[in-house]
């Protein structure tokens, strides 16, 4: 393998030698098409409206508690259903 460095015959030692794409001159030009520039805008579109649904949650505050479950129902389990057997629901912050 070669060395990135070569020696000058002025004097100077060891000097880095740039590999040969660094040394190359080519135009740099970007090519704009409109199309391009219509997916940037949805893309920017999509970034504020994800930015606009966070901020709403953030706004909205915290959801608020289940309501307690109560004895009294209007619906009455059949006599075929096994609902009279399951038990009864307490809230995550009962426990």
């Amino acid at each position: 393998m070669a060395s990135p460095y070569f020696t000058s015959s002025r004097g100077g030692g060891r000097r880095p030698q740039l590999p040969a794409f660094c040394r190359t001159r080519r135009p740099t030009t970007v090519a704009v098409t409109a199309s391009s520039l219509v997916g940037l805008r949805g893309l920017v579109l999509l970034g504020l409206a994800f930015q606009l649904s966070t901020l709403l949650l953030v706004l909205a505050g915290p959801v608020p508690p289940r309501p307690m479950a109560s004895t009294k129902s209007v619906f009455r389990p059949d006599a075929g259903s096994d609902a009279a057997e399951l038990p009864p629901v307490t809230p995550l912050s009962d426990r």
